[in-house]
């Protein structure tokens, strides 16, 4: 099988890429020319260049594959309007179906986000029958709500297989722009005051969601959503577990909703004087105190059986630590936890499974 994956240099596509590899298929990575490939630095894939928002571009990219995985998208609270995201999530994603459809391409497997099903204030898991509901959503999660609904009906007119996987919080190496969700643990360990907060998140290994789009192209129902994600947890219980992993003490403080408000409003004006992004803005404040709590039935039907939230969280710790995320300053502070060395022993064998391109061991 020859899949085609669009952001392929990202946090998911990166590691779908890796997936794809290591069970034996054939993988093409659509990345921009500016792209930092980085992420993809030695892997047997073939790059080829183009441009989300160009039709052509994607469907000569997508020409002579099998299945096409969309995983091209902006995942981020800072530096775009909320016009701008709607535009890349909406014309991105039906754009893939249209190239797709071009060049004969079946089945398109679109990277959604878990907030497409919303969030509550008490800590009940969501599944796919649940949809995006809250006013005054941040911006970001209103173009996933939006390019879901849009992709769905796009490929109904198009006569086209459209599954869309709906991944919790990620995090995992081979991730150079610093995802928001790898941003959770260095964040949190940049941080002197250790301070965790109320509500909480489902956390899921790249890894696992890479499998999970593998499963969704091939298993999957066309018109159907899988949430793809772990454990459910707090912030304290993933704070702290962050803390022993790293040898630091922590969390200390425990913030509220208004406190956190307050420090996203200082760090913004303080981004606008440095002209870095910020550790935390206004629109993730917002999110304090829900819960981002899913279930995985429906993708564990077609075999979907994730690792633990926390070998999820020391396979990343274990990237990250010497990643350039991590300044020299704090990684003298660390000391790493057996798991973590233990992850990073399992990531460089995968890593040489997939540079060998040899299938990978499924024992």
């Amino acid at each position: 099988m020859k899949a085609l994956v669009t952001g392929a240099n990202g946090l998911i596509g990166a590691n779908l890429v890796r997936e794809l590899l290591a069970a034996g298929h054939e993988a093409r990575a659509f990345v921009r020319e500016t792209s930092d490939l980085r992420s993809l630095e030695g892997a047997p894939v073939e790059i080829v260049y183009g441009d989300a928002l160009s039709v052509e571009s994607i469907t000569r990219a997508a020409e002579g594959c099998d299945l096409l995985f969309h995983a091209a998208a902006v995942f981020t609270y800072w530096g775009y309007s909320g016009d701008e995201l709607e535009t890349i999530a909406v014309r991105g994603a039906i754009n893939a179906l249209e190239a797709a459809h071009h060049a004969g391409v079946r089945r398109v497997v679109l990277t959604s986000s878990s907030v497409t099903l919303g969030s509550g204030i008490r800590p009940t898991p969501r599944d796919e029958d649940h949809q995006l509901q809250e006013k005054d959503a941040p911006a970001y999660l209103t173009a996933k709500a939006r390019q879901e609904r849009e992709a769905f009906q796009r490929a109904a007119e198009l006569g086209m297989e459209l599954v869309a996987v709906c991944p919790t919080i990620t995090v995992g190496p081979h991730d150079y722009r610093l995802s928001p969700s790898n941003a959770v643990i260095v964040n949190y360990l940049a941080d002197p005051f250790k301070v965790t907060f109320p509500g909480g998140c489902n956390i899921v290994s790249a890894r696992d969601v890479a499998r999970g789009h593998l499963l969704a192209a091939t298993a999957g129902a066309a018109g159907e959503r899988y949430a793809l994600g772990s454990e459910n947890l707090d912030w304290a219980t993933i704070h702290r577990a962050i803390s022993e992993m790293c040898g630091v003490s922590g969390p200390h403080y425990f913030a509220n909703h208004t406190s956190s408000y307050l420090a996203a409003t200082a760090q913004e004006l303080i981004s606008w004087l440095n002209r870095k992004p910020p550790a935390t803005t206004r629109a993730q404040a917002k999110m304090v105190g829900r819960y981002y709590w899913y279930r995985h039935d429906r993708a564990a039907a077609l075999g979907f059986t994730p690792e633990p939230a926390r070998q999820a969280l020391a396979s990343a710790i274990a990237w990250l630590a010497a990643s350039p995320h991590i300044s020299r300053q704090l990684r003298s502070t660390l000391r790493l936890a057996p798991e973590v060395y233990e992850a990073r022993r399992r990531l460089e064998e995968r890593e040489a499974v997939v540079m060998g391109g040899r299938p990978a061991n499924r024992g």
